[in-house]
């Protein structure tokens, strides 16, 4: 019986069967993660600088997500900048296939971002991702245009 590992969720799997059916909507929201979360027109994007990555900020939707796969409206118009999260120096750039920034839509490295690291930008079908040029390994997410 080691196969029923839904003894891991024994509680779960008990009394929770319609949970189930949340976790692998949990498990679903993990793959939005990697399908993306569509992000309103209009919407503030904000991420916390970490050097491990980008963690959501705001909206409700990607808080707490890493390297948040963003889902954008091609021609609308959003705002996207990032908070201190660990201490360390950061910048924001929102760059195309070949790692080029775009339209100039980038901040100044910074450990004490403000105002100046939150801009307004048309999303594109050039963009790609969002990277911090300081840890472009750890700190890059997906950006899709729909």
């Amino acid at each position: 019986m080691i196969a029923p590992v839904a003894g891991h969720d024994h509680h779960d799997d008990d009394d929770h069967h319609d949970e189930d059916d949340h976790h692998d909507g949990d498990d679903d929201t993990d793959d939005e993660s990697d399908d993306g979360i569509e992000i309103e027109t209009g919407t503030t994007i904000i991420l916390e600088g970490e050097t491990s990555d980008w963690v959501g900020a705001e909206p409700e939707e990607i808080e707490g997500e890493e390297n948040p796969t963003l889902v954008l409206e091609e021609g609308e118009e959003y705002e996207i900048g990032w908070e201190q999260g660990n201490g360390g120096s950061h910048n924001l750039e929102l760059v195309d296939e070949d790692d080029e920034v775009v339209d100039e839509h980038e901040t100044e490295v910074t450990d004490d971002p403000g105002e100046d690291d939150i801009f307004e930008f048309e999303a594109t079908d050039e963009m790609a991702e969002y990277v911090c040029r300081q840890h472009p390994d750890t700190m890059r997410g997906e950006i899709r245009i729909e």
